[in-house]
């Protein structure tokens, strides 16, 4: 039996600024850490995600806003990386359109934050399918979005390198290209139905695909990815669910989870999921995963969870900032 605790993950601090004027820099980050033992061969403790991120907008030109935030973790490995540098162009009317290095609008899962999942960690599936597994699911390009609250309406086209190669340059002429539309169907404040879907394709270039493949393997050929997203809230009882589809030349890999939260006496939170990934690396298990969790809001920005999940029995926990809670999974 393999049993996992993650203890802490919470807020740092949050600065408003270096003064009064809105246009100078603003400050945010949290840290997340974890304990991890199987009580008979080893015990650690890690730091899952530790990030720090400055923004703001760029004087006399409020609609011209960005965003800068490094990450370290020893989770795996050690890695410090700049994980975000990017700068929007906003109009109220037209839209919003986003330069630099970011994640792409694909899937709805990897398009929440890490503090507000309800989980320890995002489904398999959403893991494996990012482009580009090695950079934290970020990568260098554009994307235009357009958003209307009276539309309840949310589309984006992203056009990114395909074949990144160290330090992440693109090693040919091919690109990435993504597209996600999603629409509330009853966008109130009690109840909320979403429901939408997202698409991808580029043309790999001998490229490793490690989450899917063998890590020895160099693909070449169409890579068309796919997915169908669902979100249901309706007071204080959330269910969401992904499918999510990729055609590799003649292959097929596929997956999807099923997440549902209950929140009850404002600090405590029920949860149940269950989710299966289907790759095409025969030393991996496809067996589907199943879990209950149990969620503890500490403060305003701590967070406690854990998770047990079956088949390989293991339990977790996290404490985590923004909208502190804590869980036992």
């Amino acid at each position: 039996m393999k049993v996992f605790f993650l203890f802490f993950e919470a807020f740092l601090w949050t600065i408003v600024g270096f003064s009064q004027n809105s246009n100078y820099p603003k400050w945010n980050g949290y840290i997340q850490t974890r304990f991890i033992s199987d009580f008979d061969k080893s015990s650690e403790f890690i730091i899952r995600r530790a990030k720090l991120w400055i923004y703001g907008e760029v004087p006399k030109a409020d609609y011209i806003s960005y965003k800068i935030q490094m990450n370290y973790r020893s989770y795996k490995d050690e890695t410090l990386i700049l994980q975000d540098a990017y700068a929007d162009i906003c109009s109220k009317n037209y839209g919003k359109l986003r330069v630099g290095r970011f994640v792409p609008d694909f899937m709805l899962q990897r398009m929440q934050p890490d503090y507000e999942i309800p989980v320890l960690e995002r489904a398999l599936v959403v893991n494996s399918f990012v482009h580009n597994e090695k950079q934290m699911a970020r990568e260098m390009g554009l994307s235009y979005v357009f958003e209307r609250d009276s539309l309840s309406l949310h589309f984006s086209f992203g056009l990114f390198n395909a074949n990144v190669d160290k330090p992440t340059h693109s090693k040919d002429n091919f690109f990435l290209y993504t597209s996600r539309l999603t629409y509330q169907l009853i966008p109130t404040s009690d109840l909320k139905l979403h429901i939408g879907g997202s698409a991808a394709y580029r043309h790999l270039n001998k490229t490793t695909l490690t989450t899917i493949y063998d890590a020895n393997s160099l693909i070449s050929g169409s890579d068309i990815r796919w997915g169908v997203e669902f979100q249901f809230l309706f007071k204080h009882v959330e269910l969401q669910t992904e499918y999510l589809e990729a055609k590799i030349n003649d292959d097929i890999v596929h997956g999807y989870y099923l997440l549902a939260d209950y929140t009850f006496y404002q600090k405590y939170q029920a949860v149940l999921l269950t989710e299966k990934y289907n790759d095409l690396n025969a030393t991996t298990d496809d067996n589907p995963w199943y879990g209950v969790g149990f969620n503890y809001q500490i403060s305003g920005k701590t967070k406690l969870n854990g998770r047990h999940k079956n088949p390989e029995v293991c339990c977790e926990a996290k404490l985590s900032g923004r909208n502190s809670m804590a869980s036992i999974f």
